[in-house]
């Protein structure tokens, strides 16, 4: 018995390392495809300030296959049963509201398409031009979209204007230290600052204008440039039939250095159908904290299609 045991275990033995030997020969050497990052093109005359941009994500398609959400920068291992040119589809990501765990395509950006050559062992670098590729899809699927600028503090008059619970409002500065630093390509003369210090605790703005925003659950976008020691809250204000509403969206969190965010407003706005309109507001309370705050804020823009 023990004899024939042992016969049994070792033929078994040497069909696995057959099969094994045989799966071995038939796994191909991935190519990769790498994307250090994704930015917009550069638009000296684009009408609602700088084309600053914030992509942290890209979900991948290779030949229509789709291959997942990755933090860039990615470098992706890809199975091919061929070596040459694939199509490539990069849908850029972004963290919706400032938050990095909550993160989604971008509906208003279009994705970058791209004919690449994929060789086994080899890596393809993606973009091959360099990051800047991506634009605002003004034509693309759900109608035409609007970049409405809030305010890039370029023109003459205030289009944020202090509301009447704020004690501080807006100054300009143009120090290079102070002011969002333009991307390449582009110019930026002045940023907007708040200061909030003893006495000065409240800061809060709105948009001039109010806005008919699309409801039923459409995508409805603040976008802003943003460095500041307090924590800024982005949000609605809702004109509705004999009542005004304030509703916060997102809180942003202190940053030492010039951020980009994404804030959706599609919870405030649908969430009011009978409102009329709406403004935009940001503000911030100061903390009792005994030091000098500030805020700086450059290219607040409204994104939506109508």
């Amino acid at each position: 018995m023990q004899e024939s045991f042992k016969r049994i275990t070792v033929i078994g033995l040497g069909m696995l390392g057959a099969f094994w030997n045989c799966d071995r020969a038939q796994i191909q050497e991935p190519a990769f495809l790498h994307v250090e990052s994704l930015s917009m093109k550069a638009d000296p005359n684009a009408p609602y300030g700088n084309t600053s941009s914030k992509v942290t994500t890209a979900w991948v398609e290779v030949n229509g296959e789709n291959l997942g959400a990755h933090h860039l920068p990615l470098n992706l291992p890809i199975l091919i049963d061929e070596e040459g040119p694939a199509e490539v589809r990069l849908y850029p990501g972004i963290n919706i509201n400032g938050i990095a765990s909550f993160r989604g395509i971008y509906p208003f950006y279009s994705e970058y398409s791209a004919q690449v050559n994929l060789r086994r062992g080899k890596t393809s670098q993606v973009p091959a031009g360099g990051p800047n590729v991506l634009a605002y899809d003004f034509s693309g699927l759900g109608g035409t979209l609007i970049v409405e600028s809030l305010e890039n503090f370029e023109s003459v008059g205030q289009r944020l204007i202090a509301t009447n619970q704020s004690d501080t409002s807006w100054i300009l500065v143009n120090d290079a230290a102070l002011k969002f630093p333009a991307p390449v390509g582009e110019s930026n003369v002045y940023s907007g600052m708040a200061i909030l210090d003893t006495g000065i605790s409240r800061f809060e703005v709105h948009s001039l204008d109010r806005y008919e925003l699309p409801k039923l659950n459409a995508n409805v976008y603040v976008e802003l440039d943003y460095r500041c020691s307090q924590p800024l809250s982005i949000g609605v204000i809702a004109y509705r039939p004999g009542q005004i509403l304030q509703m916060p969206t997102a809180t942003l969190n202190p940053s030492a250095n010039w951020n980009h965010a994404y804030v959706n407003l599609i919870t405030e706005v649908s969430g009011v159908p009978d409102a009329s309109d709406f403004r935009i507001y940001i503000g911030t309370i100061k903390a009792g904290n005994g030091k000098l705050d500030t805020v700086l804020i450059d290219n607040v823009r409204l994104v939506y299609r109508p």
